[in-house]
């Protein structure tokens, strides 16, 4: 089996990720936020002194190193709080996704039981039919004692009929058509 990881080190360590990882995320969303506005605001200080002289321009791009510091610190804040609320995530989504799982594979169950019915009995029938299970059955030659399929009507060796067509006047057996006794009471067979 596994290792069981619910212990109290790991609860410990999983409420200090779900500290950490929002506020680091938060620090990291504050840099950014004024690093792009101080970016956006030197953007628009800029072109609204365009008609006046360039010492106009005096604070170009002063927070914009925020923005450097802030985008990575989002990156940061953002794998751990994966990691510290993956577990309940996933729980969620688990409890979400399973009951409308297990009705779609009881409508595919219910929607396609008589087909499967049908493809099963379908193989039973073509096994039963089939010679997979047959023991083979063999007859032998009246004239060369060669074994052959029962299925033959003529003998794979010498070529003489290997169908029975004389009846036993005593049993009424049919015989080899060239037989003197019968197969079965031992009579004379004229």
């Amino acid at each position: 089996m596994g290792k069981n990881i619910n212990t109290d080190g790991h609860k410990g360590n999983r409420a200090i990720l779900r500290v950490i990882g929002p506020v680091v995320l938060g620090v990291g969303l504050l840099f950014a936020i004024v690093g792009i506005g101080s970016f956006f605001s030197s953007i628009a200080s800029f072109f609204s002194s365009s008609g006046s002289s360039s010492d106009s321009f005096d604070s170009p791009l002063r927070y914009f190193w925020c923005a450097f510091i802030g985008i990575p610190l989002i990156g940061v804040g953002g794998a751990i709080c994966k990691f510290a609320f993956m577990g309940a995530v996933t729980r969620y989504m688990a409890n979400e996704v399973t009951p409308v799982g297990k009705d779609v594979v009881n409508y595919m169950a219910d929607g396609t039981k008589e087909a499967v019915r049908d493809i099963s009995s379908a193989i039973g029938e073509g096994l039963a039919s089939s010679n997979i299970d047959r023991e083979v059955q063999v007859i032998r030659c009246h004239k060369c004692n060669e074994n052959n399929e029962d299925t033959a009507n003529f003998c794979k060796s010498c070529g003489a009929s290997l169908s029975k067509s004389i009846a036993c006047p005593k049993c009424g057996e049919l015989n080899d058509a060239d037989a003197r006794f019968c197969d079965n009471c031992g009579q004379g067979i004229t």
